[in-house]
């Protein structure tokens, strides 16, 4: 479908109004820049940029959407421009900033589309059921002058239950599990499981020999699903949520295997239902496998985790569930040096949080003797969560500590 020309055309507007609106450029604007400061494409199909905030800190844009396919969120010639890059960035770089929509670190959905399976082939079993027993029980009746009663009947009986009732948005105008789709776009699905271990791997690899701590920020699009027996299997589509997760070598806490994971939901958003917020609290442990290994989450040098934030609610109360909350938010990045703000420092786990705000008065560029004159700098980020009521103040929540990374660590 998606190379038929009404698609293709689809698309193409797509782009021009993403690029005009967004970026306040057009793709003929870029292809006569002489340099790709602002975006750039590699494969012609999605537009990325490298952002520097200062000397120390980047931010890279990556276009995860133009590329898409069931198999695939990035084609592999774009990886081989774009990581290139990363891997030539400056010495003074320290920090460098995944902009991706999708969470690269998130909880895993098995069950959730095991169930969806065995849901919808329990539909297809009912509707053939109904289909069969119908035009049987409409056929004796037609002996007797009343197959049209029964035929109306059991078509009432199939709406009840079909497409627009009970078990309705299970199966799409395509005879697929409508929610199949939006499961397939997570990076933590089957489909893209060795392309999520190529990257965190590879982005491992410029680690450690550049010195640059890789950190991921995401969250625009975040899917999860609620499943209710017999009332409305896809009870919605988005699901907006806060966290923070991290895969990391627990033996070697701060190492370059060390990535941080900021969650943080488009603000507009409806938040997250609480029992979907629950669902997503597994205990399960995780494990990155090596490059062009699937996982099995056996035991490995990186670990996945998520990390328990919210201690507490908006209002105060105690939280059972601590590593995601529900609630309309946005995250605030600070840069500041550790050995300035009393309180803050990052030589423990890399897991661990630090409360209050004591390092906004830090000063991002200040100079100090070492590489490139620039202290080594540490990014602490700040969850702010709206709380309930229209005139109540939002609640800060962090900040998450990510700690710079020593060369060669």
């Amino acid at each position: 479908m998606q190379s038929s020309e009404m698609f293709k055309n689809i698309k193409r507007i797509s782009i021009e109004t993403y690029l005009l609106f967004q970026h306040h450029t057009t793709i003929e604007m870029l292809r006569k820049a002489k340099d790709d400061r602002d975006l750039f494409t590699i494969t012609g199909a999605g537009w990325h940029f490298v952002k520097y905030l200062g000397p120390a800190v980047v931010v890279v844009g990556l276009d995860g959407r133009s590329e898409r396919t069931q198999q695939q969120v990035i084609a592999g010639p774009t990886y081989q421009g774009l990581l290139p890059k990363i891997a030539m960035l400056p010495p003074s770089v320290q920090h460098c900033i995944w902009m991706i929509s999708v969470p690269i670190i998130y909880p895993r959905l098995e069950a959730v589309e095991s169930f969806a399976n065995t849901v919808a082939t329990g539909k297809k079993a009912v509707n053939t059921t109904y289909n069969i027993v119908g035009k049987v029980t409409s056929s004796v009746a037609g002996v007797i002058g009343g197959k049209e009663v029964v035929a109306s009947g059991f078509s009432q009986v199939k709406k009840a239950v079909g497409k627009s009732g009970l078990m309705g948005g299970v199966l799409n105008s395509f005879g697929d599990i409508d929610i199949a789709d939006e499961l397939r776009d997570l990076w933590t699905h089957k489909s893209k499981d060795i392309e999520r271990t190529y990257l965190i791997r590879t982005l491992q690899g410029i680690a450690t020999h550049k010195g640059i701590r890789m950190t991921f920020l995401s969250g625009g699009e975040l899917y999860t699903y609620c499943f209710l027996l017999f009332v409305r299997l896809r009870d919605f589509t988005d699901v907006h949520c806060c966290g923070a997760g991290l895969v990391h070598d627990i033996t070697h806490p701060n190492d370059h295997k060390t990535m941080y994971q900021i969650i943080s939901s488009s603000i507009v958003a409806s938040p997250a239902p609480n029992y979907v917020i629950k669902m997503l609290h597994s205990d399960k442990a995780l494990y990155v496998p090596k490059n062009g290994h699937k996982s099995t989450h056996q035991v490995s040098d990186t670990k996945e985790d998520m990390m328990e934030i919210f201690h507490t609610d908006t209002n105060g109360g105690p939280r059972e569930l601590k590593k995601l909350m529900g609630r309309r938010n946005y995250v605030a990045f600070a840069v500041y040096d550790p050995r300035e703000i009393p309180g803050m420092d990052t030589s423990s786990y890399a897991g661990s949080t630090y409360a209050g705000s004591t390092y906004a008065g830090s000063h991002p560029g200040s100079r100090r003797s070492g590489p490139n004159g620039l202290s080594k700098l540490s990014l602490a980020v700040d969850f702010v969560v709206q709380g309930d009521g229209a005139f109540t103040a939002p609640t800060k929540y962090g900040p998450v500590v990510i700690p710079s990374l020593e060369f060669g660590r």
